[in-house]
């Protein structure tokens, strides 16, 4: 059940990138709605998760991102982070997430392709 700290905002865009916009905490009480939103795509299996609104992740959600991750490509796909704030960034980075999924300083750059 998702955690009642942690809401996730959906949206696709034209091209059909599905875009997640989730606002709290990514722990283990909220990675499966992300993570099941994740890999709900539009129609095509790419999917960006802008953080501009997370203000903590642990390796639940670490683990999380790197299975949806590994399902999109799977597909044919991508998944790729935006926004993400210094806090979360340092543990993406302290793990090595940062090589593995794609990440962009904004939304915009991130739908880039």
């Amino acid at each position: 059940m998702p955690s009642e700290r942690t809401q996730i905002r959906t949206s696709v865009t034209p091209r059909g990138i599905t875009v997640l916009a989730p606002a709290g905490e990514l722990d283990y009480d909220s990675v499966v709605a992300l993570e099941t939103a994740i890999t709900a795509t539009g129609r095509l299996p790419c999917a960006v998760v802008d953080f501009s609104h997370v203000t903590f992740t642990d390796s639940t959600g670490i683990n999380a991102l790197l299975r949806a991750s590994g399902t999109l490509r799977a597909a044919g796909g991508w998944l790729r982070l935006s926004s993400v704030p210094d806090a979360p960034l340092r543990v993406m980075r302290m793990v090595g997430l940062d090589h593995v999924i794609d990440v962009y300083p904004t939304l915009e750059a991130a739908l880039r392709t």
